[in-house]
């Protein structure tokens, strides 16, 4: 009896003992790991925040040139700072350069809906909105920067834009820029640039940039 007494307890200590042992964890039903999604890249905010990022606009940018995995399809559309557009500056950059868009403060009352961006691929054949002349721009590939909703004169009847109506910066990506329309409450302007880079335009606080990647 003492024997088998020992025996059995022998047995129900082994039993014990390997339950005890390491067992390899289950995977919980929606996996072990979880996927981080990319943070969106920005369109145009004159976006969000309006970038339309100039958002904006949003944005993601956006190819005329040869296609490109990395760049979404024309147009970038957001919303504009103002609805007064006051200047015009040109910016080479080691990958990129920026055609920025300036605005001001906005009329009063102000406009009757907020003032829209668009960016979008240019037609064939480039003329003056108002007389139909034609308008010759350079650069292998032209797009069209489109303002809308806009105030084109101060309170007191000024022009709220003075600057050149033609820039040709003849950078690495843009070489040329030249207003088209300023009537109506719409500011357009074609722009000229070379190479297959990225697009896009993005808002940053009062202004809208024309972003060209050098490709």
């Amino acid at each position: 009896m003492i024997i088998a007494t020992r025996r059995s307890f022998a047995i129900i200590l082994l039993l014990v003992v390997a339950g005890c042992g390491p067992t390899s964890p289950s995977a919980s039903p929606g996996g072990t790991s979880s996927a981080v999604a990319s943070p969106p890249t920005p369109a145009s905010n004159a976006s969000a925040s309006g970038q339309a990022s100039a958002s904006a606009t949003n944005t993601a940018p956006a190819s005329v040139g040869p296609s490109s995995a990395a760049c979404p399809a024309l147009p970038q559309t957001g919303v504009l700072p103002s609805d007064r557009f006051v200047n015009v500056k040109v910016a080479a950059g080691a990958t990129a350069d920026r055609l920025t868009f300036v605005f001001g403060n906005a009329s009063l009352p102000g406009p009757a809906s907020p003032p829209q961006g668009a960016l979008e691929v240019a037609r064939p054949p480039y003329t003056e909105a108002g007389s139909g002349a034609p308008i010759a721009i350079e650069g292998q590939h032209v797009v069209q920067v489109r303002f809308t909703g806009m105030s084109l004169s101060n309170d007191v009847g000024q022009p709220t834009y003075n600057g050149p109506s033609e820039v040709t910066p003849d950078l690495v990506a843009l070489q040329n820029a030249i207003l088209f329309d300023a009537s109506e409450g719409v500011i357009g302007w074609y722009v000229g640039y070379d190479g297959s880079g990225c697009l896009t335009l993005v808002r940053e606080s009062n202004e809208v940039m024309l972003v060209i990647g050098h490709g």
